[in-house]
C-alpha cells in the first residue's frame, strides 16, 4: 500500500513540559517543535495536552439476537455541550498498570455489562481527538449472551451505568437520525454496520 495512506512518525523536540492540572487526569503544558513537510524546522509550539492514556472499548455482540448491548451513563461534557448528559455508549474504559488492551477489554465488560465474553478479536485503533489529548483506544468485538444483562451494572461507587440491548437495526437508525452523540458509539457502530453489510456479523 502506498505510504501515503499511513501515520509517520516525525522527528520532534521537545524543551519544557509543564503539569498545569493533576486531577482525575493530568493536563501538561508541552513547548516543543517539529521537522515540517519542508524538512525544515517548525516555529516553536506552546500545546496543552490532556494526558487520556490508553483505552479499550467492546463492541458486545449478540448473534443469536442479532442484537448489540450497550449502556447508558452520565456524563457532564455532554450535559454542557447538549443538554442530554445519559449518553448512549458502547463498553470503554482505561488500562489499568499491569493488564494490555485486551485483558481491559475483557474486564470493562465484565465490570459495565456483567457479561463474559465468548469470543474477542481486535477491531481497530484510533485516537478519539489528538489535537487536545494522548488518548489510544483499542477496540474489540466480544460475542455476548444478552438475556443475562442485569438491570445496572459499574463498579465504583461514582459509576450510574445502565446497560440494555438493542436490535443492530434500532441502534443504525439511531445513528443514522443524529439520536446518537458520542464518538466511540458512532466509529464501531459505522464499522460493525459496514461488515454487517458485506455478510458477517448475522444470525
Amino acid at each position: 500500500m502506498n505510504d501515503v495512506l499511513k501515520d509517520r512518525p516525525v522527528e520532534t523536540e521537545t524543551v519544557q513540559e509543564e503539569v498545569l492540572c493533576g486531577g482525575f487526569k493530568r493536563m501538561v503544558r508541552h513547548r516543543s517543535r517539529h521537522r515540517a513537510s519542508d524538512g525544515e524546522w517548525s516555529s516553536w509550539l506552546t500545546r496543552d495536552l490532556h494526558e487520556g492514556g490508553r483505552v479499550a472499548a467492546v463492541i458486545a455482540h449478540d448473534p443469536a439476537r442479532d442484537e448489540l448491548v450497550l449502556i447508558r451513563q452520565y456524563r457532564l461534557a455532554a450535559h454542557r455541550a447538549t443538554g442530554s448528559g445519559g449518553l448512549v455508549e458502547i463498553v470503554a474504559g482505561g488500562v489499568e498498570p499491569g493488564e494490555d488492551a485486551r485483558e481491559a477489554a475483557i474486564r470493562e465488560l465484565r465490570e459495565e455489562t456483567g457479561l463474559e465474553a465468548r469470543s474477542l478479536a481486535h477491531c481497530f485503533d484510533f485516537m478519539p481527538s489528538p489535537g487536545i489529548t494522548e488518548e489510544l483506544a483499542s477496540v474489540f468485538l466480544a460475542e455476548v449472551d444478552a438475556s443475562a444483562l442485569p438491570a445496572h451494572a459499574g463498579e465504583d461507587e461514582d459509576e450510574d451505568i445502565v446497560p440494555f440491548a438493542a436490535k443492530v437495526d434500532d441502534i443504525v437508525a439511531a445513528m443514522e437520525e443524529g439520536r446518537l452523540h458520542n464518538g466511540f458509539l458512532l466509529l464501531a457502530l459505522n464499522w460493525f454496520a459496514r461488515r454487517r453489510a458485506e455478510g458477517k456479523f448475522m444470525t
